[in-house]
Order: structure tokens, then sequence, then C-alpha cells
């Protein structure tokens, strides 16, 4: 009974946008993957950060192959070009297991020889800057807009929208106020000082 709940425990779930419901990511997942930002793509990212968002459940307790067959159709009833998912393969397998005679064939491979790093020292700067010794130690790690405008100032700054020559304090500002992303705002940048 205990290993039929084991692989009944992977989900579908949704994402939407906070202004308008739509759906915007089709995801299987288990635990709380439906929760997390981490591992998401730059399209996902910018959607989010233009629009919020919030995840529903459409069915749980399943097992993988169900819950890939599920994601996957309704990534074909949506369109995935109406969707943040980059999987072009219509959902994503969850990650590879070595068998556990391969596991036993790389461990007498690697016996015996020296690892790559063994008697390099870290760096004189890794470690001048660690724990108390660094100037930011106990410090709110966040600049407020008037420390981060004060440092732009400082430095003599500016990002220039190569295409239609207007001005932007931040590459992150240009982007935001050009609705495309930091890679693409990288490439229309000029830095003037």
């Amino acid at each position: 009974m205990l290993d039929k709940v084991e692989e009944d425990k992977y989900y579908v779930y949704l994402h939407r946008k906070n202004t308008n419901n739509k759906i915007f990511y089709v995801g299987k997942g288990k635990n709380k993957r439906h929760l997390s930002k981490s591992g998401r793509n730059l399209h996902w990212k910018n959607t989010v950060l233009k629009h919020g968002y919030y995840s529903t459940i459409v069915l749980d307790c399943l097992q993988e192959e169900d819950a890939l067959e599920l994601e996957e159709f309704l990534i074909q009833e949506i369109g995935l070009e109406q969707l943040c998912n980059k999987n072009y393969f219509n959902g994503g397998k969850s990650g590879f297991n070595h068998t556990t005679e391969a596991k036993e064939k790389m461990s007498i491979l690697k016996k015996g020889s020296i690892p790559w790093n063994k008697g390099i020292l870290c760096p004189q700067t890794s470690t001048r800057m660690k724990g108390i010794n660094n100037p930011m130690f106990g410090k709110n790690k966040i600049h407020s807009k008037e420390a981060l405008s004060k440092l732009r100032k400082a430095n003599g700054t500016l990002v220039c929208d190569g295409y239609t020559g207007i001005f932007y304090d931040s590459l992150n500002e240009m982007s935001l106020a050009l609705n495309i992303g930091r890679k693409t705002a990288n490439f229309k940048k000029r830095v003037i000082r």
C-alpha cells in the first residue's frame, strides 16, 4: 500500500496571470513545485514580473506517466504558442536515474584518480571578503532606491536604447519600459559615461 502512495505523488498544475486570470504555464510536479520560482525560463520570469501569478492544481495523486499525459494534453489544448512552456516535447520527464550497475562501473573508474582541484588553494580574494571582513557584514543586503541612484550618478553610467536614443538609468529599467527581456535589452543598449 505504501508503494502505491509513493507512486501517486505527482500532480498537474496551471499558472495564471493575476491581471486577467489567463493561463500562461502548464506543469507537472510533486511536493511544492507549483509554488517554486526556481528553475523557470526567462519568458516565465518576465511574465510573472509583469503580471504576477497564482497556481492551481488541476489533478493530483497521479502516477508520473498519467501526469505527463495530462500535461501534454493540456499543452496541446491551450496551444504552446499561448504558453511560457519552452519544452517543445510537450511536457517534461523527471530526471534520469543511473542503474546500480552503471553507478558501480563509474565508481570503479574513478577510484585511484586524483581530483582535478587537489592542491589548488582558494584565491586570496575569496577568503579576504568572508564573514566579518565583508564590508556588507551585518548590514541590509538590499540597497534603497536612493542609494542605487547615488551609486549610478557616482559611476556616471546611463543606458541608451540604440534604436530610439532614449536614455535609462539601468538595464533593468530599460527592459521593463520596453517590455523586453534583459538579454534582448543587452543587445540594444549603449552605455554612456
